[in-house]
């Protein structure tokens, strides 16, 4: 019953819209509703902490072969051989292999990570499954409002920010 309630009780996100809540207050929100173990899975989604729940493990296989995908594409372009930077994944996904190959398509590297996210919005959309109502589609929020986090904390300003604290930088040969 309280897994429901907790459900019932979120907000709705939005891959193209900032979060309506924090990580913080949606992990406080689970420890007020679910159990230790689950609440520790929730937090490493969260937060890209270490686990060894089953819904974890599956969801960082898939970020792995995403992320080996990458390396494929980006290794290719530069004549480099690819299996000195992929990691072992337990699985394949040849799903996921395509949609990286016609994200990084785009010529801006906006657009690219833009689209990088929207894969791994529908590939724990997929780990989720069809039921509405357990414990997965918690984690699978825990995932999202991480990728929402994420670009919200983007900014134009930080950005040039950056850029000009790496500028700065004196490189001596």
């Amino acid at each position: 019953m309280s897994l429901i309630y907790l459900i019932s009780s979120l907000p709705a996100l939005n891959f193209e819209a900032a979060p309506p809540l924090s990580r913080k207050d949606f992990l406080q929100s689970c420890r007020d509703w679910l159990n230790v173990k689950e609440c520790a899975a929730v937090e490493a989604l969260l937060f890209e902490k270490p686990s060894e729940h089953p819904f974890v493990v599956a969801w960082l296989d898939k970020e792995t072969i995403l992320r080996n995908a990458l390396v494929q594409i980006r290794a290719r372009s530069v004549d480099k051989d690819p299996s000195l930077y992929t990691r072992y994944a337990h699985g394949c996904d040849k799903k996921i292999e395509s949609d990286v190959e016609d994200a990084i398509q785009h010529h801006n590297p906006l657009q690219i990570e833009r689209s990088i996210d929207k894969i791994r919005w529908e590939t724990v959309e997929e780990l989720q499954g069809c039921d509405p109502l357990n414990i997965k589609s918690i984690f699978a929020y825990a995932v999202k409002l991480a990728i929402v986090t994420r670009w919200s904390e983007r900014s134009s300003e930080t950005g040039m920010e950056t850029f000009g604290k790496l500028s700065e930088v004196s490189i001596t040969l």
